[in-house]
């Protein structure tokens, strides 16, 4: 009987427990991100703030090599020309993150370590991977459509 009683109250404050907590999290939407969500944020990539003149700047004088060095180092790994450059944060790491179009046409990604010169990542970029190339290839394929 004193096991029953016993349960009945560990079930009780459970209980209680788990409705405030349901509570608390309806009634602050706007909480502070757990470490898991922070490290999400991390994860993706913050174009649209990266993008900025003022962005740039501030990420180019946190810099240790120099984008010409990068774009050395970027051309050493993937022959081409360099269609697109710009510095970001990627995954908590400041990188230059420079566009490569190959002798084939494959466009690719070298990321390299801004701080070390390091070549962090080699990506080669699929029609899904760049929103502006798969406008261009709508495009022609509806003018090739007779």
């Amino acid at each position: 009987m004193k096991i029953k009683a016993l349960l009945a109250v560990l079930f009780s404050v459970m209980l209680v427990f788990g409705l405030a907590t349901i509570a608390n999290a309806q009634t602050n939407p706007d909480r502070k991100p757990k470490s898991t969500d922070k490290q999400k944020d991390d994860d993706r990539d913050d174009d649209e703030e990266d993008d900025s003149p003022e962005m740039q700047a501030k990420l180019a004088k946190e810099a240790k090599i120099s984008i010409e060095q990068a774009r050395a180092t970027a051309l050493e790994r993937v022959a081409g020309k360099i269609t697109e450059e710009e510095i970001e944060m990627e995954r908590g790491v400041l990188v230059y993150s420079i566009e490569i179009r190959d002798a084939n046409g494959k466009t690719h990604d070298v990321e390299v370590n801004a701080k070390t010169g390091e070549i962090v990542r080699v990506e080669e970029e699929t029609e899904d991977d760049d929103e502006d190339d798969d406008d261009d290839n709508d495009r022609k394929k509806a003018k090739e459509k007779p």
